[in-house]
């Protein structure tokens, strides 16, 4: 499966580390790897509460969830 990009390009952005936004969104390390590799689908509490912490609409880090 192909990574998600536009999660990845926001955590880049963000000046945080993907272990810093996964304790902020209270998801587990592996969980936070698995959205970023695009290996697991967000739930939508996923979507909203790292859209919030990067500053972003859900619609703009998973494009994909929107279409599906």
């Amino acid at each position: 499966m192909p990574k998600n990009l536009a999660l990845k390009i926001a955590i880049v952005e963000s000046g945080l580390s993907q272990v810093d936004i996964a304790e902020l969104a209270d998801l587990h390390e592996s969980r936070m790897s698995q959205l970023v590799n695009g290996r697991r689908k967000p739930r939508d509490a996923e979507r909203k509460v790292l859209a919030r912490i990067l500053k972003r609409k859900p619609a703009e880090l998973f494009p994909e969830a929107i279409a599906s």
